[in-house]
């Protein structure tokens, strides 16, 4: 998920909580207008990766996104985001455009719609790189959704017609709930009529069906924690398929799986400038040889000012390979982000 998104395009469901740090030093974004702010976020990244006896260096814009909110009334406010990584593509993105309507003492609910996240898993990140459950869920979409808070309840219901390339209807949905007893404490959980629509397995199901293969859908299930209890942040989360995601070959051989991630991140703010955090997460069934099945690291963050982050993370990760190919990553990440 695009991390500025999580902070200035959050939707009134407010599910997903940032990191402590982020939190901490939030900024409001520059004010161009009465009602109208843009924010910008761009992440610079240097990474060490070794994979057996192979070594690899790389330095890279990891992220670049301009967010631009205008709320010219209250009770309609509107939401574009454009959103550049360097890579294959290199290639600017509508990365979200969408509205909303309501959300004030007349109107409680809010209605949203155009192209947007969906909070079908939380992703709550306390470490530089994103969870597993965020590489297998993380789903974009252009949907019509309803929203509303009550009491602590938060609850969340949206439909949408799918990126898949037999998506021809609106015939996908989205729903998530979230809970916040106490002060600093969120509970959530979410589903998701179709996993294959999600980050992890989309790219995939549509090469499949442009060589004439044909899909099933499975639903996808999330659930997460996300606990702040003075300088102490913990987020857990789990996501995976309620049922076997299937693909069939024009030959007519059938493949399934049931694809599952979690994570655990916890972090503790030592000062007002540094920050340490831990995590373990893992995944199974999930691209096997790709996606690590078992992986844990550390992080350090030193907040260099107000807008400046500089974090570096370690994690050590293990897979799942049937072949000669090496089962385990060492992979080091060094990270310089601006947000304004």
């Amino acid at each position: 998920m695009k991390k500025w998104t999580n902070i200035l395009l959050a939707s009134t469901l407010l599910i997903s909580a940032g990191a402590t740090l982020a939190e901490e030093n939030e900024w409001e974004g520059l004010q161009l207008a009465p009602g109208v702010t843009l924010g910008i976020l761009a992440e610079v990244e240097a990474t060490y990766e070794k994979i057996g006896d192979e070594e690899t260096t790389d330095a890279n814009v990891a992220t670049f996104e301009a967010a631009l909110e205008a709320q010219p009334i209250e009770g309609v406010r509107g939401i574009a985001a454009l959103f550049w990584e360097e890579g294959d593509a290199d290639s600017l993105d509508v990365d979200a455009a969408y509205i909303e309507l309501g959300g004030v003492e007349a109107c409680p609910l809010t209605v949203s719609a155009g192209r947007m996240y969906l909070p079908f898993g939380a992703f709550n990140s306390l470490l530089v790189s994103d969870p597993l459950t965020l590489e297998l869920g993380e789903t974009r979409e252009t949907a019509v959704a309803l929203s509303g808070e009550w009491n602590g309840l938060t609850a969340w219901v949206g439909a949408f017609a799918g990126e898949r390339d037999d998506a021809e209807n609106i015939e996908n949905a989205a729903a998530a709930l979230s809970w916040s007893p106490l002060e600093g404490l969120t509970l959530g959980i979410s589903a998701l009529t179709d996993l294959g629509e999600a980050a992890g397995y989309l790219d995939d199901l549509n090469d499949h069906l442009a060589n004439e293969g044909a899909t099933d859908k499975a639903v996808g299930v999330s659930a997460f924690l996300h606990l702040e209890y003075g300088p102490w942040a913990l987020a857990a989360e789990y996501l995976g398929a309620a049922e076997d995601l299937k693909w069939t070959a024009p030959e007519g051989e059938t493949t399934a799986a049931r694809p599952q991630a979690w994570h655990v991140d916890l972090a503790y703010a030592l000062n007002e400038t540094w920050t340490a955090a831990l995590r373990y997460e893992g995944s199974k069934e999930f691209k096997p040889g790709e996606m690590p099945e078992h992986q844990g690291g550390a992080a350090l963050f030193c907040q260099l000012n107000a807008f400046a982050t500089l974090g570096a993370e370690y994690l050590y990760g293990t897979f799942d390979t049937d072949d000669d190919s090496a089962d385990d990553r060492h992979l080091a990440t060094l990270q310089l982000s601006l947000t304004f």
